[in-house]
């Protein structure tokens, strides 16, 4: 037990102000974290159709891309993907949720890449690039998406053990400080009008 404050009226009233912001900021920290796990759970929901949607285009991207190879060659397709291509931008930014940074990427293309024509490429081969860049785009949510409930589990986390904590350790121990100070300045009370009676009666004697 923390060593106990002298009972005075000071001390009391700063023991029962950081007992009332105890119990506060235990009512914010418990608003927190019931905002965080609603987002989690909306985010873990939308988990499944991102991680589907990833895993339909990496099959798509592959179907496509082993007839382009085949009717390529791997010479061709090293000429293909050597040549410039759209420009692509990825951009990371927060928002923010209770305190808690969640994060954001935007993705930008210049536009698709097509060789018809070109570098004898085939147009089974701008099928297979198209279907790569599906799979960027889906990589990038999917990342995203875990990233942000990584994010969200570690805040409530940590936002519970703080509520733990002030729950289990400072507020009964505020609470037994109040308690204490307030008995003891009771009996000192009592003490005092005892003696003034005694006082009193030894005066009127």
């Amino acid at each position: 037990m923390a060593r106990r404050p002298a009972p005075t009226k000071a001390n009391l009233f700063q023991a029962q102000a950081g007992l009332r912001f105890a119990t506060e900021g235990c009512d914010l920290l418990h608003q927190k974290r019931d905002v965080l796990v609603m987002e989690l759970m909306s985010t873990s929901a939308a988990f499944g159709d991102t991680e589907k949607a990833l895993r339909e285009a990496l099959t798509a991207a592959f179907d496509d891309f082993v007839p382009a190879y085949l009717a390529c060659g791997r010479e061709t397709l090293d000429r293909v993907f050597s040549a410039a291509g759209p420009d692509v931008s990825f951009g990371v930014r927060e928002r923010g949720l209770m305190g808690t940074r969640v994060p954001e990427i935007k993705w930008e293309s210049g536009g698709a890449s097509v060789f018809p024509g070109l570098l004898d490429a085939s147009p089974d081969l701008d099928a297979a690039v198209a279907d790569l860049r599906r799979v960027m785009k889906a990589l990038v949510r999917y990342i995203e998406t875990v990233a942000a409930i990584w994010r969200l589990a570690t805040e409530i986390e940590k936002t519970q053990r703080r509520i733990n904590a002030i729950e289990n350790v400072f507020i009964p121990e505020a609470r037994e400080t109040v308690a204490w100070i307030g008995s003891v300045m009771e009996e000192n009370e009592r003490e005092e009008l005892f003696r003034r009676k005694r006082l009193k009666s030894r005066a009127a004697s």
